[in-house]
């Protein structure tokens, strides 16, 4: 019940008293506390309560909110909490069903009667939480709309074109062949076609040459690494620590080069989620079974707090609080698409996540740290090794030291102090699936891995429908520019709902209850018909749906940041096709107990830097400036959904960085053997960079510039044309 402001209100809050009758006692406690903890409190508690009020203790409502005292004792028609909850403006609950006449009545009786608040009583929210959201249904597998129509070549159109007629919109034409080979090879593995793979796509007569084509694509190693950026995204990995001491984090690669051996190999979602959940558990001894929980440990890392600040300390419990919040928001958010996060100071304001479903989850993680780890060869793994991951066995360094198994004691902290802990609590989750249960009836002496399985179980069940929903809606929205649902990382009450439901369900339906292969996915989209529109637009129906929230076009999207720095090195022949192992840098370093990454001392023609973008070493506290104008994700957040910009910065970059610079004349340098003039060279470069012939209006005031400026600023300026730079 939102307090407002009442300017024209002025209230004397008589003190509460600190003894009561044994009578005021239960009516506070069997009528009022009930009443305000199921319907009050969970807008009027935390550090922000609204209106500024906060109805958890009689100290706090004694101080009362943003209008000053919220109860007159003994004068209940003084009372702006009465005056609200009896109809007037503005009503409390705000946005809800109004309070029932006996509830009123109680708690007017309990403000006439004096108000008494039993003493150390302090209130917590115990609302009952409405389940019946469409994300938290269980999930089943629509059927197919029937729809009288050639267009759809996919199960996948039907649902489209079902909900394109709902809303009077229809399809755009099918993309031209150049456009759709550009399209996939960017959709798939992030570099451009070269000019002979698009003629010879263009001109091929076999009825199946798109289908051979998607799957020769996903045969290709540079699948993985293409579709291993888009994961590390989502998990914010780093290659150093963050935090005011960025430390390198040198054995942070193992993780990433498993998750770009995963999409090569295709594993199966259940077992991808539970490597990374619960790996060195459920398949212990396996190289990727230990390397794999470099997802829980892929955040952020305070090495001062952890390192160096003292055990025992508030400062060490704020920084292993924080650690642990990382590693529970990173893992709901990734596979369940919920933000538990938002319950670590109060219970969830619009979800069905309490504070103690919450601290539950953090006692999921009580018994690990991030550390080195030794990892064993084998399963595709060639030189053993060692990766920073979850661990509860390593070396001690400084004041961090291995718990050995046994899981720290976990509390519900009150307002998410560490300064106030309440009950214990034990491992658990999330009680927004009553089906499976919230809590983990582990055997305390089982250790702390058998929690971490527990919630791999819980997670990679048939039963959890948020798995299954959020896997198939990011991989549409990295091929579509957006999901089904807009927000990835939220399909709770104040996310976007989704656009076709029908859609989503059956794609995750269909994922769920088959070989769970990600391949499989890019296959049933990259083919549909949906998926080949053309990026051309309609009047008629962006006056319907100008978002495109439909599809009933193909939204024109601009290269990401990694798959433009990556297609410059291709075409100025310069890329390094060296596959995992340590990242390379493009800054000049120094550790001098903290480190410095100095941007301005790369040289753009080290060839140790020429790899692909996915191998770069990626910083927290001072990314990239080149890659950042390009909206590259930060890897201090996670980053469910880049943003996509057009800004005069980013033009500039294109032009004046030295690394675009110094490629500009590479590429001159690669197509000056090819041509006996500019001319000659020019229409080789349109090739290169395009894989098709200029036109005579594009390559004669090309040629014009080249001869004023020279061969390498034209380059340049071919690396700036929209048709490099946008994928359609």
């Amino acid at each position: 019940m939102g307090i407002m402001k009442h300017v024209s209100s002025v209230c004397v809050f008589a003190v509460l008293a600190s003894s009561s009758t044994l009578a005021d006692d239960r009516l506070f406690s069997e009528r009022v506390a009930p009443i305000l903890e199921a319907r009050c409190v969970h807008c009027h508690e935390g550090t922000k309560p609204k209106g500024g009020l906060s109805l958890v203790t009689a100290e706090l409502v004694r101080q009362g909110g943003d209008s000053g005292p919220a109860v007159v004792a003994g004068k209940p028609d003084e009372s702006l909490l009465v005056d609200y909850i009896t109809g007037n403006e503005p009503q409390m609950p705000k946005g809800e069903q109004p309070l029932a006449p006996t509830d009123v009545t109680a708690i007017r009786e309990w403000v006439a009667s004096g108000a008494e608040w039993p003493a150390g009583v302090e209130l917590a929210d115990k609302r009952q939480y409405d389940l019946d959201w469409w994300s938290l249904r269980p999930l089943k597998r629509p059927s197919v709309p029937k729809v009288q129509s050639n267009w759809p070549r996919t199960p996948v159109d039907a649902f489209v074109l079902a909900k394109l007629r709902e809303k009077d919109l229809s399809p755009s034409p099918e993309a031209d062949r150049r456009t759709l080979i550009r399209r996939l090879y960017f959709d798939l593995v992030g570099l451009p076609p070269s000019f002979d793979e698009v003629e010879a796509f263009v001109a091929d007569a076999d009825p199946r040459a798109y289908e051979k084509l998607v799957d020769r694509l996903l045969e290709s190693p540079d699948y993985g690494e293409r579709w291993a950026r888009h994961w590390l995204d989502v998990v914010h990995y780093g290659d150093t620590h963050g935090y005011d001491k960025d430390k390198v984090r040198p054995n942070a690669w193992p993780y990433r080069d498993y998750v770009i051996r995963v999409f090569n190999d295709d594993k199966p979602y259940s077992r991808f989620l539970e490597e990374q959940v619960a790996g060195d558990v459920l398949y212990p001894g396996t190289a990727d079974g230990i390397i794999a929980t470099g997802f829980i440990a892929a955040g952020p890392f305070d090495f001062v707090g952890q390192i160096e600040v003292a055990e025992g300390t508030m400062s060490k419990a704020i920084t292993r609080n924080l650690d642990r919040d990382d590693m529970v928001t990173t893992t709901i958010g990734t596979f369940n698409s919920m933000t538990v996060q938002c319950a670590r100071c109060h219970s969830h304001k619009f979800d069905p996540i309490t504070q103690e479903d919450y601290y539950s989850l953090q006692a999921v993680f009580a018994g690990v740290d991030r550390a080195e780890r030794p990892f064993p060869a084998g399963g595709g793994v060639a030189t053993a090794g060692v990766v920073f991951a979850a661990a509860s066995e390593f070396k001690a360094e400084g004041q961090l030291a291995p718990t050995h198994g046994k899981p720290r004691v976990m509390h519900v902290l009150k307002r998410g102090s560490e300064k106030d802990p309440g009950a214990e609590v034990g491992p658990g989750t999330c009680g927004y699936l009553p089906q499976l249960g919230a809590r983990f009836p582990v055997d305390a002496a089982a250790g702390e891995g058998a929690r971490r399985v527990a919630l791999a179980r819980w997670l990679t069940s048939k039963e959890n429908p948020l798995t299954w929903r959020s896997i198939v809606n990011r991989v549409w929205q990295y091929h579509f520019g957006h999901g089904i649902v807009e927000t990835p990382n939220d399909f709770g009450r104040m996310g976007a709902p989704p656009t076709n439901v029908e859609l989503l369900d059956w794609l995750a339906a269909e994922f769920r209850d088959g070989r769970q292969s990600i391949k499989d996915l890019h296959r049933l989209i990259c083919t549909s018909a949906v998926y080949r529109q053309a990026s051309v637009g309609n009047v008629e129906c962006e006056k319907v749906d100008g978002a495109d929230q439909y599809l009933w076009r193909m939204n024109r999207r601009r290269l990401e940041a990694e798959a433009l720095r990556d297609s410059v090195l291709v075409v100025a022949g310069q890329l390094d096709a060296t596959r995992g192992g340590p990242p390379f840098r493009v800054f000049g370093f120094k550790d001098d107990h903290s480190p410095h990454y100095k941007y301005e001392e790369y040289d753009p023609d080290d060839p140790t830097s020429h790899r692909r973008s996915v191998y770069r070493m990626i910083v927290r506290s001072v990314p990239d400036p080149f890659l950042t104008t390009l909206d590259c994700a930060d890897a201090s957040a996670l980053v469910p959904r880049r943003n996509e910009t057009l800004t005069p910065l980013q033009s500039l970059a294109l032009l004046n960085n030295p690394f675009m610079v110094r490629m500009a004349e590479r590429f001159a340098e690669r197509v000056t053997p090819l041509g006996a003039g500019n001319k000659e060279r020019l229409a080789a470069a349109w090739r290169l960079a395009f894989a098709r012939e200029p036109t005579m209006d594009e390559i004669t005031p090309l040629v014009e510039y080249a001869g004023r400026c020279g061969l390498p600023n034209a380059c340049r300026l071919i690396f700036n044309l929209n048709e490099f730079v946008f994928v359609d």
